[in-house]
């Protein structure tokens, strides 16, 4: 009785095995499996893409604020050095809205992808 109740278990832990060794495998070939599989990397993907769209909120803000400080200072007849560098700071918001956008899509796309 014994040994029929440990070649019970061996062979059922080989089946388990056997069965978490292959299922991995086959993730791509069975949409269900896949999706369960990788649902992990997709949270994570949305949560990226809700980081960057915060990201890109905060700097619109600061674009804007930079802006009324510039026609604030235009108004007041700031020096040109003041001037000069609310421009840069324009242009560095410029620059990051157009690397949030970037970083938006790219994450987009991924999420997409670990989707399909």
């Amino acid at each position: 009785m014994k040994l029929n109740r440990t070649r019970s278990v061996v062979l059922g832990g080989m089946l388990a095995g056997s069965l978490i060794a292959v299922v991995p495998v086959h993730a791509d070939d069975d949409s269900w499996w896949r999706g369960w599989w990788n649902r992990g990397e997709i949270r994570q993907d949305r949560q990226e893409v809700e980081s960057d769209k915060r990201e890109l909120r905060q700097d619109r803000k600061e674009l804007l604020n930079d802006r009324r400080e510039l026609r604030r200072d235009l108004r007041q007849g700031a020096g040109p050095d003041e001037i000069a560098r609310d421009l840069r700071e324009l242009r560095d918001d410029r620059g990051e809205l157009r690397k949030d956008r970037q970083e938006l899509k790219q994450d987009r796309r991924e999420l997409q992808r670990d989707r399909r």
